[in-house]
């Protein structure tokens, strides 16, 4: 049977840092010490793991550039935008697609969001009119269009934004993470659109990318990651699969910042593991989302970040991950959807599909996120 002592127990023999526990060595006790322990560690993760990225102000403007009021056959106003962006030494632009429900806009004026980073130019991968059935729009970004994912040397997309350093600047996964960001700055300007119900979506290294945006921007009422693995929902310490040491191969060394890269090998020196990067959402809403045949990723490390995050929720004074004792597993058979952090583990393959779609839709109806 799958209890929080048999959790707790394995998360003591991985001998993660401590989460609540201050620079300076005393116990977090309170909001007041949260807030505090918030902002250490996302100094950590800026500067060991994804980068810093962007801090001066920044003015976003979108330009619609294509309408089409018939969309899904009716269903939805499609809009494909051009979003620009300017701070006081620079400027950058890329194209992003909108899609609105015409019936859920008639009905409340205003319509919760997924903010997608997506892979490809079909929107969200693949059921975008599903997302319009079940009341949701759909801001589509195809990543590439934000950053190129390629060892470039930062030549190309938001790698041009701003100097940088080989230590501590910001890596794609920040760059496709600031382009989200840019999204819902105009999101919040559209009348049609509910910037209290925003969620940022992504998969495998888009879900990284996800976790990372949800993470910094505190807009997002929801960040949803799906099968992210290393470098996004998993657990370094005791990790199967995928780990510092293949994410510092060539492919993927651009995704982080510099420093990240030297814990090759060397995971148990980290200053962090994933449960601080989960922990940055909250007291918003969180949903992580494996696969039981994706070793790579490791789920049974997905979930476990997820039960060793929750503490910090509990402390802004909302429930984390809320188990349900099930006989006979070590995983939950069955989604857990009552907390702030939401799981489930879909039977299969590293793959996102409409039954990861249809849990996310159920935990966003029941939360209001």
């Amino acid at each position: 049977m799958m209890t929080w002592q048999d959790i707790e127990r394995e998360l003591e023999q991985r001998k993660l840092p401590g989460l609540l526990t201050l620079a300076d060595g005393r116990r977090v006790e309170d909001r007041e010490d949260m807030l505090r322990r918030r902002q250490e560690i996302k100094e950590i993760l800026c500067r060991e793991f994804a980068g810093y990225s962007p801090a001066f102000p920044v003015t976003t403007e979108g330009t619609v550039c294509n309408r089409d009021e018939n969309a899904y056959g009716g269903k939805a106003v499609r809009e494909k935008i051009i979003l620009s962006f300017r701070t006081p030494f620079n400027g950058f632009s890329f194209a992003f697609e909108l899609f609105v429900p015409r019936a859920g806009t008639a009905q409340s004026g205003k319509v919760p969001v997924f903010v997608y980073l997506g892979f490809t130019q079909t929107p969200a991968d693949g059921p975008g009119e599903e997302i319009i059935d079940n009341g949701f729009a759909l801001a589509h970004i195809s990543y590439q269009e934000v950053a190129p994912d390629k060892n470039d040397g930062f030549a190309n997309g938001l790698g041009t934004f701003c100097s940088r350093n080989p230590y501590d600047s910001w890596g794609k996964l920040g760059m496709w993470a600031y382009g989200a960001g840019r999204v819902a700055d105009y999101l919040c300007t559209r009348p049609d659109v509910d910037s209290g119900r925003m969620a940022v979506m992504g998969h495998s290294r888009l879900g990284k990318a996800a976790l990372w945006c949800g993470a910094l921007d505190e807009r997002f009422s929801l960040t949803v990651s799906n099968n992210s693995g290393g470098g996004g929902a998993a657990l370094f310490r005791g990790k199967t699969g995928e780990r510092v040491a293949n994410l510092a191969k060539e492919g993927s060394a651009h995704w982080f910042c510099g420093n990240f890269v030297n814990y090759a090998n060397r995971e148990e020196e980290l200053p962090f593991d994933q449960h601080f990067l989960l922990a940055l959402t909250a007291p918003r809403h969180l949903y992580v989302a494996s696969a039981s045949l994706d070793e790579w990723a490791d789920p049974r490390s997905e979930f476990l970040a997820c039960a060793a995050a929750s503490g910090a929720f509990e402390l802004w004074g909302v429930p984390g991950l809320i188990l349900e004792e099930q006989a006979g597993t070590t995983m939950p058979e069955h989604p857990l959807h009552q907390g702030h952090i939401g799981y489930h583990m879909r039977q299969g393959t590293h793959h996102l599909g409409r039954e990861d779609w249809k849990h996310i839709f159920e935990y966003r109806r029941l939360h209001g996120v």
